[in-house]
């Protein structure tokens, strides 16, 4: 066989999959002059090559669902990965724009090392028409595990490393739950447990939301998965008695009936225009009475209180005036339930003004301070069960005097909201 053949005239060739431990040392014989290369063809124990299926270049750590994407160079061949895998099955799949090959070494010894050769190993996923490559692989025992890929032409010519190109990377459980055969990571609305199961990003900031754990050492009586969601600010405006920023959009009949306030409906609108999406807006104003001027350029006395994604909010802080809710103690919230079974509800509230009355009485009740509180609907409507222990889509919002207020708070239900 010609050692300079290209690896996309390589068609037709013979699939070699190995999965020692799975289904035995299975022998590939190559043909159509492809070679069986799922073992190195040099001495690598007693050579300590470098860049190599056994001596790869690192290529860091690597989670379930975390997509890797890397590029072969003239120094970087053969690149591993270590992850640590529980028992069970595990499909890894390889993708690039040459013809791929994937290693699987482990579990990791006692001593810090690995096994001579692969548990597991593949070249192409479908010869002659996917050269990608793909295992399955019935992981035998818990521990760290490493992934080796490169090319089927860089191990040909092998130490000179030939490809030039592209790969991505990714190993996921077969069954649907997360983190089943390993420590994982998911996208946007994916499942977790804090936030570093979440694929955050620069351009995409994520953070683990709804989650309930228990502190290390302590007996969980209940637990509870979060989802990964965007990261958000939470920001205020003290509203002006006329002339605010919003005060001459235009509304149709329709916008504004999609809000508890016409108000809301100008502010979407407005703030639209600059190329800013809000995710929930809604007004914060005193638990107690306040004196305050009528002028016009006089604050009215409320705050209105909207949920941004954190990089539209610094557009907010610097260019439109608004004010980032990040006082001590901070801001925290409730999603009240459906059919009036919220603790406050002892009599049926005809608007809002009127609940907040009920909720007054109730934080009373339970000795919690607060001096601003409010309600806040999400912009866009999302669909909500109809049953009365869910949520019924808006949230209650408080700003506790003290942390004693703030533990009390937290007691019942109220959680710490997003700030920077």
């Amino acid at each position: 066989m010609s050692a300079h053949l290209g690896a996309k005239s390589l068609m037709n060739h013979l699939v070699c999959l190995i999965m020692i431990g799975v289904v035995g040392a299975a022998a590939c014989g190559g043909t159509d002059g492809k070679q069986d290369i799922s073992q190195a063809p040099f001495d690598l124990e007693t050579e300590g090559k470098d860049d190599s299926p056994r001596f790869p270049s690192k290529g860091g750590d690597l989670r379930i669902a975390e997509l890797e994407t890397g590029s072969f160079t003239a120094t970087r061949g053969f690149i591993g990965y270590e992850i640590r895998l529980e028992a069970g099955i595990v499909d890894i799949d390889l993708t690039g724009d040459d013809d791929t090959i994937v290693y699987l070494f482990g579990p990791k010894k006692p001593n810090g090392k690995y096994a001579r050769y692969a548990a597991a190993f593949n070249d192409d996923v479908d010869p002659g028409a996917n050269l990608n490559s793909h295992v399955v692989f019935s992981v035998p025992t818990a521990g760290m595990y490493r992934i080796v890929v490169s090319t089927y032409d860089n191990w040909l010519e092998y130490p000179v490393h030939v490809s030039r190109g592209d790969y991505r990377l990714i190993v996921k459980c077969q069954g649907g739950v997360f983190g089943a055969c390993g420590p994982a990571v998911s996208d946007l609305g994916g499942a977790c447990w804090e936030d570093t199961d979440c694929l955050s990003g620069e351009d995409k900031p994520l953070h683990c939301e709804g989650e309930v754990t228990c502190l290390p050492g302590t007996q969980c009586l209940f637990v509870r998965q979060g989802t990964c969601v965007e990261d958000y600010t939470w920001m205020t405006y003290a509203a002006k008695q006329c002339s605010n920023p919003w005060s001459q959009t235009v509304v149709s009949p329709e916008e504004a009936s999609q809000f508890a306030s016409a108000e809301y409906a100008q502010l979407v609108k407005h703030y639209a225009g600059f190329g800013i999406v809000l995710d929930e807006v809604g007004a914060l104003t005193p638990s107690e009475p306040s004196v305050h001027c009528l002028a016009c350029g006089c604050a009215r006395g409320d705050l209105l209180t909207i949920k941004v994604k954190t990089p539209l909010a610094a557009v907010l802080a610097n260019e439109h005036g608004w004010i980032y809710s990040s006082v001590a103690p901070p801001s925290m919230g409730l999603s009240p339930r459906q059919c009036g079974t919220n603790p406050w509800q002892t009599a049926p509230a005809a608007d809002e003004g009127a609940e907040l009355e009920l909720v007054d009485t109730w934080l009373a009740g339970l000795a919690a301070k607060v001096n601003l509180r409010g309600f806040a609907s999400p912009v866009q409507q999302v669909p909500a069960c109809s049953a009365c222990s869910c949520a019924r889509g808006d949230r209650l919002i408080a700003f506790p005097v003290d942390q004693e207020s703030a533990g009390r708070l937290s007691a019942e239900g109220f959680s710490d909201l997003q700030v920077p």
